[in-house]
């Protein structure tokens, strides 16, 4: 054999080049001969240096990117894989690198496995539907489909499963469909989970396709079954009922599985295929039941039980069974497990709240438990075990944890707790007076949240519940008085809505206060000041209220207080539907006591600062109690009795009851048949709407009131009036006449202007805020309570009280809310809940229409090319270095394989010819001799094959030698 032919020592590099191409690597430049970065950093070294710059990690990353984007760009295959696959892990960290994302589709397109893996995992990272060079792999992506070599088809179908897009879907859809025919069964495997992602996307490719994916449930291979169960089960958690049919398919493998993970998808199946058929219920106890008491998986377990609470309820042996199993996993000492347990508990509250309440221990125990997942779960399990014997208990067991708790879980123990009552019309609450102080707690609660729906359940409960009137003046007195409620802090941040109610109620059944000088100096403290503007109107509102029931219950001790009498129509306004007010009758005359004079004078002093609010509400009310003092002691002091007389009349329109009204009440009134809500108010509006010019006021002079009686007055109409253009001087004259008409009205009704009393209160404000707050008057000693109170508090049974408005009111008007933070469902945005919403218009099992059928794509090999050939190594498909220069080899021999086709035809089309030829002389000349022309027919192929063999060793020779000199080029210090 003759040696290759060597590239000769001129075109080898010489050690002085090799020295200085070695010194530029170690600055990071590139060698001019094969453009090959010396001393390249690999990803190890670049994590090794990531790790090691802690203080300076952002700009040694800066840096890292920089060498990349100089690396990217090089010829050198290896230099680039190195590159890209740096990038990638950057882009792990969050460094974008769709820059390089054209250079990732370079390395992808190569032949070797191994920098075809790197460019495969760089295009899994960073493609997405809004990558360009997607449009660029459709080709590419399809050639390594029906690659021979099973780990580049692995590759594509990887990449294409995480990068796949609608287009995607469409163009090779049929290619990833038809590795289900192939003889590797991991592409089998591969190619059934990567038609999920295609049928996401491309929805139109699941009925072709669903009758072979159903016949991988019978493979051989048992990672083929489990990948078809496991997007069967997929898509039938989405439309259960459309995959119903295969419930006997999914029964035989549950009840044949050994393996855990398809046993679970299977399980899960049955989960939302059991509502469906109840029949399946039954059928599924048997092999349910074996599943719990033999396996020791945890995961299978919970499956089960979950599997169990959700849709086989009728079932109640086997629900036991469940619960049983719950128990355990309730004690044990993993979080994770133990919320488990109280999530499948949650399924069996409507159900079968017995036996979850046999648990309510544990239960109980939960909610104190350092997780929040836990502390939620076992809230909302409380919630639906509360009876009307144990709704104190859980109560009081709830109020108890508030002060353990975090801000949150408080807010949604305070929103559990208030919830709970008012449920359904209040029908588990039977003590109402047990409600108050428990609303009267949660009023105390720090940084609550609750507030507006603490002070409106107060409202409601003393609007509907007449005989805990007294008793809810009684409760709420003590937080009306306590002045650390009317603080500014995080702690009162919703108290002043909670105050809000409170004021309102002692203020409105004041004739239950017994103590007015205490609720009157907690009224008109300065702190009110702190409180919102619509709290401080109510507070202002309240002191009248309570001063006049001061008023009244001083005048009632001496003499009877004047009722209220009925109202009377006169016999004309009786048709009219008007009423008309009498006359209040009239009594003897009762002093003012000094007393009662002292406590007005000190309301009419603390009010003085409402009276010059910045809000409008607080400075009228201010203003209308001031003016009402003002009247009733100038009424006094000119005759004795008549300021107590006019305060009585105050008392008795005050002491009108205030009914409570539905909601919905406004539906149920019906209107009047004369009334034409719907009519227009005029059908004549050109004639009512005349031009401003034409119309003449108060202010104008006498002799332009004399010209305009001898012009007639012309009607224009709306569109003419909105439409007309003005001149610049009629709008400048028009704005001047409206700055004088407002000057005018300043100066005519400057007492309704803010602007020139805003500093003096400030000044004063200021100034109240340098001095001492008012202090307190001691409270007297608590009257007696009232017999409905004593009795709650001795413990008494009582029957539960009339609420008024409770036969009136709709079912859903106290129905619950769905509370903005934890009460409410979480919804979660899961991106497969909407790419499944297009399969649901596609009935996999219908039989197939025209042009349905999934593309026919060639066929794959029977035979395996790459098995183990006899007296040869074995061979891995999936080693990196596999298939490393051998490509080359498959390119010449393929070359050699087209050469040897060629002149294998020229030479049958010219031995066709000769034979042509010979047929044709031989039926010239019949009578020739055969044996001549087979000596001449053996001595043409004789020539042929010498003329092939010489062409052969040539090539040969060439190519040995072309393949030692490209080594030798290429060789670089790092390999030598």
């Amino acid at each position: 054999m003759s040696l290759p032919d060597l590239p000769s020592m001129k075109d080898m590099p010489s050690l002085s080049s090799i020295g200085s191409s070695a010194a530029e690597g170690a600055k990071g430049v590139y060698t001019a001969a094969n453009n090959v970065k010396l001393f390249q950093k690999n990803l190890r070294d670049m994590i090794t240096g990531i790790r090691a710059a802690k203080d300076k990690q952002k700009d040694y990353m800066n840096k890292c990117l920089q060498d990349i984007r100089a690396e990217v760009v090089s010829s050198d295959i290896r230099t680039k894989a190195v590159a890209i696959e740096k990038a990638t892990y950057l882009h792990s960290l969050g460094y974008n690198m769709n820059w390089a994302s054209f250079h990732v589709v370079e390395l992808m397109s190569t032949d070797n496995v191994k920098y075809k893996r790197v460019g495969y995992l760089a295009a899994t990272q960073s493609f997405g539907d809004d990558t360009d060079v997607v449009l660029l792999i459709p080709n590419l992506l399809k050639k390594d489909l029906a690659s021979p070599n099973p780990a580049e088809a692995a590759l594509a179908i990887a990449c294409l499963g995480n990068i796949v897009t609608p287009e995607l879907s469409q163009t090779l859809v049929a290619d990833v469909y038809s590795l289900l025919n192939n003889h590797k069964p991991d592409l089998r495997r591969r190619a059934c989970l990567c038609l999920y992602k295609c049928f996401l996307r491309y929805p139109e490719a699941l009925r072709p396709s669903f009758a072979r994916l159903t016949e991988c449930l019978e493979d051989d291979d048992q990672g083929v079954v489990q990948a078809a169960v496991t997007v069967l089960s997929e898509l039938a958690m989405h439309n259960p009922k459309t995959y119903l049919p295969l419930a006997p398919k999914f029964y035989k493998l549950l009840t044949t599985s050994s393996s855990n993970w398809m046993t679970i998808k299977l399980v899960k199946v049955f989960g939302v295929l059991t509502p469906l058929e109840p029949r399946l219920a039954k059928k599924l106890v048997g092999p349910l039941g074996e599943i719990l008491e033999t396996t020791s998986a945890k995961s299978l377990l919970y499956e089960c039980i979950r599997t169990i609470v959700a849709g086989m309820t009728s079932q109640e042996k086997i629900v036991r069974q469940a619960v049983d199993k719950l128990k355990d996993m309730l004690n044990d000492t993993d979080p994770n497990i133990k919320f488990l347990a109280l999530h499948a508990l949650t399924f069996l509250l409507e159900s079968h709240p017995r036996i979850v309440a046999e648990h309510k221990g544990n239960i109980y125990g939960c909610i104190e438990h350092e997780d929040s997942n836990i502390q939620y779960c076992a809230l909302k399990i409380v919630r639906g075990l509360v009876t009307k014997k144990t709704l104190m208990d859980t109560t009081a067991l709830l109020m108890g944890a508030m002060g353990k708790s975090e801000q949150r879980f408080r807010d949604e123990l305070v929103w559990s707790v208030i919830h709970i009552c008012m449920n359904d019309r209040y029908a588990l609450v039977t003590d109402f007076v047990w409600y108050l102080t428990v609303l009267a707690d949660l009023v105390r609660v720090p940084s609550s949240s609750h507030g507006s729906l603490v002070g409106d359940q107060l409202v409601d409960i003393c609007l509907r519940v007449e005989v805990v009137r007294e008793s809810a003046v009684a409760i709420l007195k003590p937080l009306l008085l306590d002045p650390s409620l009317l603080e500014r802090s995080e702690s009162n941040a919703t108290v002043p809505e909670a105050l809000k109610a409170i004021a309102w109620i002692v203020g409105e059944y004041a004739q239950y206060v017994a103590d007015h000088d205490a609720v009157i100096a907690a009224l008109s403290h300065p702190n009110v000041a702190n409180l919102p503007a619509p709290v401080q109107a109510v507070y202002v509102q309240s002191l009248l209220k309570v001063y006049a029931s001061a008023v009244s219950m001083h005048a009632g001790s001496v003499r009877p207080a004047p009722e209220m009498p009925a109202p009377v129509l006169a016999a004309h306004e009786q048709l009219e539907g008007m009423y008309v007010d009498p006359e209040m009758p009239k009594s003897s005359p009762v002093p003012m006591t000094a007393s009662l004079h002292r406590l007005g004078e000190k309301i009419r002093t603390n009010v003085a600062p409402f009276c010059k609010s910045l809000h409008l509400e607080v400075r009228e009310r201010g203003c209308q109690l001031k003016t009402i003092l003002d009247m009733t002691f100038a009424a006094e002091a000119e005759t004795p009795g008549e300021g107590v007389a006019l305060m009585e009349a105050f008392a008795v329109v005050l002491s009108e009851e205030i009914q409570p009204v539905s909601l919905k009440a406004q539906r149920k009134v019906e209107p009047a048949p004369e009334l034409l809500l719907t009519a227009p108010l005029s059908k004549e509006w050109d004639g009512l709407l005349l031009s401003s010019d034409d119309e003449g006021s108060d202010d104008e002079a006498p002799d332009r009131k004399k010209k305009k009686k001898g012009k007639g007055k012309e009607d224009r109409s709306v569109t003419e009036l909105f439409t007309q253009k003005k001149s610049k001087e009629q709008i400048a004259r028009e704005e001047a006449e409206a700055r004088e008409m407002l000057q005018r009205h300043r100066e005519k009704m400057g007492q309704y202007y803010l602007g020139g009393e805003v500093p003096e209160a400030k000044e004063k404000k200021k100034k109240k805020k340098k001095g001492d707050a008012e202090a307190l008057p001691e409270p007297e000693p608590e009257p007696e309570l009232p017999l409905y109170m004593q009795q709650s508090m001795a413990g008494g049974k009582m029957a539960r009280p009339t609420i008024k408005g409770e036969d009136d009111s709709s079912d859903d008007e106290y129905a619950p809310k769905s509370k903005g933070g934890g009460s409410g469902k979480f919804k979660s945005k899961i991106d497969a809940a909407e790419l499944h919403a297009g399969l649901g218009t596609y009935d996999p099992l219908k039989p197939l229409g025209r042009g349905e059928e999934m593309p026919s794509v060639e066929a794959y090999p029977t035979f395996d090319p790459y098995a183990n050939e006899p007296g040869g190594p074995p061979t891995n498909a999936f080693a990196v270095g596999a298939y490393r220069g051998k490509d080359k080899k498959k390119k010449k021999d393929s070359k050699k394989k087209d050469s040897k086709k060629d002149s294998k035809k020229k030479d049958s089309k010219g031995e066709k010819k000769e034979a042509n030829n010979a047929d044709k002389k031989e039926k010239k000349a019949p009578k020739a001799d055969e044996g001549k022309v087979k000596k001449e027919k053996k001595e043409k192929t004789a020539k042929t094959e010498k003329k092939e063999s010489k062409s052969k060793d040539k090539k040969e020779s060439k190519s040995k030698s072309d393949k030692a000199a490209k080594k030798l080029s290429k060789v670089s210090i790092g390999e030598a």
